[in-house]
């Protein structure tokens, strides 16, 4: 059942522009970043602490092996080199974090934290946002979407296919451990009870990332059920991988990702809202996916943007 928006009540303005991203993961960076450049007056409302989550909050440290780097995502990457936090495609989480604030205030767009955008209302403009004061609006022409649930789409009452039906789902969770050896180059081990454990090298000596794959029966139990999956890994590594006897976890994901996601009928969606998240995959994205989507996104908001300046 799609969530409605209800604007029948006065709310006030937390703010107003041209192009309104909801999201400020990768998608949403890149979306607001392109806009911008474009000469698009760009508002970015995002609900946590911190744009880029994927890498600063999900720990999605490195770049797919031979891919070609989007625009958005180069101009990161270059930030990272010129303050040694990148070396061969893997990324510093806490780097990555502070650079894309600079990236984005200096292309011009305003930046909302804390912000929980949670419906949209394209004929009236208007998107419907919760912060510490209470219910906001945001008044602009246009809508990105870059939420990894698509929030938006859902509230203009959009269309998504239903997942293949399953018992069980299969999401991922990635941590960082310190005092161990890590490989040279990435490796997988067998861990009873898991689909996959990952190790990477991290740019840090002495420390590892590790990447698991389990499966769930209900999404509301994948954050609690990867506890005890981590756990388990942990001391499966202390007993039978070489130089990980003294292994302990020095920083965890905030959040699992779903391998596969309902994918999103892009005709259901109203003109004025675009969207650039993992349904219209309909699954998890690449981190240069996750860019491109934005880069797309922001290329038809802008387009329709001028399209209605030209008609006024």
């Amino acid at each position: 059942m799609s969530e409605v928006l209800n604007l029948s009540g006065p709310l006030d303005v937390l703010d107003r522009a041209e192009l309104c991203v909801a999201g400020g993961g990768l998608a949403g960076v890149a979306a607001a970043l392109a806009a911008a450049e474009s000469g698009v007056e760009t508002v970015l409302v995002e609900e946590r602490g911190a744009l880029g989550w994927e890498i600063s909050h999900g720990l999605e440290l490195y770049l797919t092996s031979g891919a070609k780097t989007p625009r958005a995502l180069q101009t990161l990457v270059d930030a990272l080199a010129k303050h040694n936090s990148t070396r061969g495609g893997t990324l510093d989480p806490v780097a990555s974090e502070l650079l894309l604030d600079k990236i984005l205030t200096a292309a011009g767009v305003r930046l909302h934290f804390r912000v929980f955008a949670g419906g949209v209302d394209v004929k009236q403009g208007a998107a419907r946002v919760t912060t510490k004061s209470g219910p906001l609006a945001v008044l602009a022409r246009a809508f990105v979407d870059a939420t990894e649930q698509s929030r938006l789409a859902r509230a203009a009452g959009a269309s998504f296919a239903p997942l293949k039906s399953s018992p069980e789902a299969t999401h991922t969770r990635a941590f960082l451990l310190c005092a161990v050896t890590a490989p040279a180059a990435p490796e997988t081990v067998q861990v009873e009870g898991l689909e996959e454990v990952a190790i990477r090298p991290t740019l840090w000596s002495g420390e590892a990332h590790v990447r698991i794959a389990y499966k769930t029966a209900t999404p509301e139990k994948a954050e609690s059920e990867s506890r005890f999956a981590i756990a388990r890994v942990i001391e499966a590594l202390r007993k039978h991988k070489p130089g990980f006897e003294n292994a302990s976890l020095s920083l965890s994901a905030h959040e699992p990702f779903a391998l596969h996601v309902p994918k999103l009928d892009l005709k259901s969606v109203p003109e004025g809202l675009l969207v650039a998240g993992p349904s219209v995959l309909g699954r998890k994205p690449s981190l240069e996916e996750r860019v491109q989507l934005g880069e797309q996104a922001a290329a038809a908001a802008v387009e329709q943007i001028r399209g209605v300046a030209a008609q006024r």
